[in-house]
């Protein structure tokens, strides 16, 4: 077997530097790091992992103990801690026990060598000690979930006793008296707290049940006892109640083979995504965001308790109970992921209102031309606005919300307090309601980033280590890097792009620079852009022009496919955009990130009722579908973007949409001028400005100092006839 110092002989390098390029370490040439690697792949040589960790210690590897990978509060546990720890650069391994208390204490044997960072653990055994005496390693890295056994002092779990007050809760609405539980071992905790949960409230209520509890493991031929709820033809229950899906879908097939008579709902526990399943009713757990507060475990950080996502209880589909209304809602809206999804959805929407939605479906520039003319266009009931125009067109074309008798506290408690600034209020009073807010974020291809090849030639060219970009300074420079007419041996064409197909877009350009530099539009009580930074910024975005790809597209869209492509190395773009990519499997080679400078541009829009509609019940009924939790969440899974706080406690989403958390920080810091002190401002009209005399200074008709005292003077000529 290939030894270093074959090597080291093959590359004609020193032993020392060998080690240094295995090791990621040592100010190594590329030319000597491209040499030993070459020898590597010829001698075939492994690097021994276990030795290595031997050697230098604690590891950044953690292992998972778990009963099985099929039951779904499992499944999506691990899928959680696989997507946290390997963003955090930790290693998971994975061991299955079974609920085979031999086979558990075999593995603890198994891990007590690893060094591992971490252990953690859904056990079978009834005491953590066999853990502490085996695995040397800090208690409180010992992370026991789910199940407590004696002794242990890292615990975490959902709240099952809340879970089985809720589902007790609705069986007594419904007067459920006769009641079947098919739950876990009966030993373990969160069995334990769940049927306490049950009881205590039936209690509470003097509310008297007939209560047959089956108890099981996945191992003990659980589909077997399913049918046991079914063998006295006499029993006839109300109600069904399971700990998780699988059970559900047990139950059901039981019923249908073993039985003379129909299925009685089922009140399940299952993760925090809906599925419509009928005659199932589902409470829905954190299961992948229970995994977030064990990796703040692992990082010895403090963790937050988690609120159960509670019932679905969408009402059963049934069209023959339904009234078809005879007015239909017309909603004007532009082309976008957000429209796609709805567009989707709503069959269900006249399934279960009656209502017949007809979406108008025009181009940004089209509606704003609507809008201006608005009084030719009275039959539009429901209209989608950029929330940049909001501020100006609001009061003019829309009722105020409170005219709809909605409950305003309750809707807007599901966003952040900054999107209802931002997307619902006009002075104080409320129009609005946040559709598909968005922000700018950086995205790159992280594979490239950490390329250790691409990272000494970026360090040989400007002495400098490859990072994310933290300013447009460095943005502006990496994408230089990356550009092939620059550096013939970049992996990508360009390093990023600049699409130039539009005047708003421009300014979107511009202004993300010019406010990363401290410029602002309103300057107390002027409107216009601060010249020196202007001059500043502009130098910059001149110097950025010719080294990214120019498009001359008048959308965001194909700088999205160009980065799918694997064409460019970076991309600032409104994340919702971003969304729409039709490979997934870039997914895993894409890193995200604040925009550089941290002053990203808020997008999206807001819909807001036509002042001059008479359909209030109906555009009521619609808001409250479309704004419930459940269809929220089929937008967002759909690739619509949507801001409620519950989307970002959705393991599913999250996994599909990595970005999302990151988006939400953004939140607080998004900017976008649309309204001074006691005026509101045409800002479209604004944008429209700048990125038109933007368009002559690129094609070289002015220069810097000119078009900036040109973009003022119209700016200032505006709004002085506003």
């Amino acid at each position: 077997m290939a030894t270093i110092k074959d090597i080291a002989k093959l590359a004609g390098v020193s032993h020392g530097t060998v080690s240094n390029v295995l090791n990621d370490r040592g100010n190594v040439s590329l030319k000597k790091i491209k040499l030993v690697e070459q020898a590597i792949q010829q001698l075939g040589y492994q690097i021994n992992l276990s030795a290595k960790i031997l050697k230098e210690g604690s590891n950044k590897s953690i292992s998972v103990i778990l009963p099985n990978i099929t039951s779904e509060q499992y499944t999506n546990l691990y899928d959680g801690l696989f997507s946290q720890s390997n963003r955090l650069g930790y290693e998971l391994s994975l061991y299955l026990t079974y609920d085979s208390k031999e086979l558990e204490l075999q593995l603890i044997q198994k891990v007590a060598v690893k060094r591992d960072h971490a252990v953690i653990v859904v056990s079978s055994l009834s005491d953590a000690n066999s853990y502490y005496q085996k695995i040397k390693l800090p208690k409180e890295k010992i992370i026991f979930v789910y199940r407590k056994p004696i002794s242990a002092l890292q615990f975490i779990s959902l709240d099952y006793e809340k879970a089985g007050r809720d589902i007790a809760n609705e069986l007594i609405k419904k007067t459920y008296r006769r009641i079947g539980l098919f739950s876990n071992s009966e030993h373990h905790t969160h069995t334990k707290n769940f049927k306490k949960g049950l009881l205590s409230t039936f209690k509470k209520h003097h509310y008297d049940v007939t209560l047959n509890s089956i108890a099981s493991k996945p191992s003990n031929g659980t589909y077997n006892l399913a049918f046991s709820f079914f063998e006295d033809e006499q029993v006839n229950y109300d109600a069904l109640i399971t700990m998780d899906m699988e059970r559900a879908h047990f139950i059901r097939n039981a019923n249908y083979f073993g039985s003379l008579k129909s299925c009685p709902p089922i009140y399940t526990l299952t993760n925090n995504s809906f599925f419509y399943e009928d005659n199932i009713y589902q409470y829905h757990m954190n299961y992948g965001i229970l995994s977030e507060q064990i990796i703040k475990l692992v990082e010895g950080k403090n963790t937050t308790n988690l609120d159960n996502k509670g019932f679905s209880l969408l009402p059963d589909l049934n069209s023959e109970n339904i009234t078809k209304s005879s007015e239909t809602i017309n909603f004007l809206i532009l082309p976008s992921p957000s429209t796609q999804a709805v567009k989707k959805l709503l069959p269900h929407f006249q399934k279960t209102s009656g209502i017949d939605v007809n979406l108008i479906i025009k181009p940004f520039d089209e509606i704003y031309h609507i809008l201006n003319q608005f009084e030719q266009h009275q039959q539009i009931d429901i209209i989608r606005i950029d929330m940049a125009g909001l501020p100006w067109f609001a009061p003019s074309i829309f009722k105020p919300l409170s005219e709809l008798n909605i409950n305003l506290n309750q809707l807007f408690a599901k966003y952040p307090q900054e999107i209802v600034e931002r997307f619902s209020y006009v002075d104080n009073s409320a129009y609005a309601i946040p559709f598909d807010p968005s922000v700018q974020m950086l995205f790159y291809r992280k594979d490239l980033f950490n390329d250790p090849l691409i990272k000494r030639a970026y360090f040989e060219a400007y002495r400098q280590h490859l990072n994310v970009p933290k300013n447009f300074k460095e943005f502006d420079q990496i994408a230089t890097f990356f550009n092939q007419q620059q550096n013939t041996e970049s992996p990508v064409e360009f390093g990023s792009c600049i699409t130039l197909g539009n005047y708003e877009l421009i300014a979107s350009e511009f202004l993300v620079r010019y406010y990363s530099q401290g410029g602002k539009l309103i300057n107390g009580n002027k409107f216009g852009l601060n010249t020196t930074i202007a001059r500043t910024t502009l130098n910059h975005l001149q110097s950025y022009i010719s080294v990214a790809k120019n498009i001359q597209s008048a959308w965001w869209q194909e700088s999205v496919n160009l980065f799918e492509q694997g064409k460019l190395a970076m991309l600032i773009v409104y994340m919702n955009l971003f969304g729409y990519i039709n490979h997934r499997n870039i997914l895993p080679l894409v890193g995200y990130a604040k925009v550089p400078g941290k002053k990203s541009l808020f997008g999206g829009g807001s819909l807001g009722m036509s002042k001059y509609s008479q359909k209030n019940e109906q555009v009521k009924t619609f808001f409250n579908w479309l704004y419930s939790n459940e269809i929220s969440e089929q937008i967002a899974l759909l690739g619509g973007a949507t801001a409620q706080n519950t989307i970002f406690q959705n393991h599913r989403i999250i996994n599909s949409y990595p970005w999302l958390p990151v988006a939400q920080q953004q939140y607080a810091n998004g900017i976008r001028e649309n309204s001074m002190t006691g005026s509101a401002i045409n800002l479209r009209l604004i944008e429209n400005i700048i990125g038109k005399y933007l368009t002559q200074w690129i094609t070289n008709q002015y220069s810097s100092k000119q078009v900036i005292e040109m973009i003022n003077s119209e700016i200032e000529k505006s709004m002085a006839n506003k």
